[in-house]
């Protein structure tokens, strides 16, 4: 029987060790997991990791970036499969997408920038001054903010709008400019636990917000292009299988999202005036009423 060890930052990633579980079943591995919770510590992760290495498993499942820093810094050979990291060659956890070339192979759990600029257009057609509203200190921020500066052109204008630390957000109405149309909200966790403060501020001023993470759509936003955990710890399972069956991480290219779903919030859309198109209706995975 296997041993495979679960890394986890916080509960907010159960979908993907679900989908990553059902992803072994369906390749008939049995195995015995040692799951391991730094419960948002991140500092617990290295130990945490070390724990797992002690029970001799045979890969680590990472979730998040920092699940999969500290397990690849474990000392031995240990592979590690991880999801949703953002931008794995960033982090340091590979040297390429199509070459890993370490030990850490994986899922990214990045929906590209021009998947979201097209969605954001067929959400919101006529807005032509969207802000993206953005942690300086997150670097999976830093990196979206940069791939939708490449797309900006004559028919979009970016202003971004960034803040330093989470109690900036209480002034967020001094931060936003005037005249603008929408926002956006990249991946951050800052951001995303301080939605209920953002969206406080914009509904006072019926300013539609784009989200980069599903559960700040059902809160109140009115949609956003997301990735599905579950399938990406799904997709994961397939490449620890490779693994157990003696293929090098090294050599297992890392994969990105390839079928983001959309979500839209229904209520917020006619709170705000807003219509879906048909077709926006008909593709949504989910629709929050």
């Amino acid at each position: 029987m296997y041993k495979i060890g679960i890394l986890q930052l916080t509960q907010n990633l159960d979908d993907a060790v679900q989908g990553f579980k059902y992803g072994l079943v369906e390749q008939g591995i049995v195995a015995q997991f040692h799951y391991l919770n730094a419960d948002g510590n991140i500092d617990q992760l290295p130990k945490l990791a070390i724990e797992l290495s002690e029970h001799k498993v045979d890969v680590i499942f990472a979730c998040s970036t920092p699940s999969a820093q500290a397990a690849i810094k474990l000392v031995g050979t240990i592979p590690v499969v991880f999801t949703p990291v953002f931008d794995p060659v960033g982090s340091a956890l590979v040297n390429s997408m199509s070459q890993p070339g370490g030990k850490a192979t994986g899922v990214s759990g990045m929906v590209v920038a021009t998947e979201k600029m097209a969605f954001i257009h067929r959400l919101l057609p006529e807005v032509r001054t969207l802000g993206i509203l953005y942690h300086t200190a997150d670097s999976n921020s830093l990196v979206e903010v940069e791939n939708f500066r490449k797309l900006c052109n004559a028919r979009l204008n970016l202003i971004e709008i960034p803040f330093h630390k989470a109690e900036d957000l209480s002034n967020l109405p001094d931060l936003l400019p005037p005249k603008l149309e929408a926002l956006f909200l990249p991946i951050g966790r800052v951001v995303e636990d301080n939605f209920p403060t953002i969206a406080y501020y914009t509904d006072t001023i019926n300013l539609p917000v784009i989200a980069s993470h599903g559960p700040n759509v059902s809160a109140g936003a009115l949609g956003g292009l997301v990735a599905n955990h579950y399938q990406l710890g799904r997709e994961c399972a397939v490449k620890a299988v490779e693994i157990l069956n003696g293929a090098p991480a090294a050599t297992i290219p890392v994969d990105i999202v390839k079928a983001p779903e959309i979500l839209l919030n229904k209520f917020t859309a006619q709170n705000l005036g807003i219509s879906f198109s048909t077709d926006l209706i008909a593709e949504a995975r989910s629709i929050f009423e």
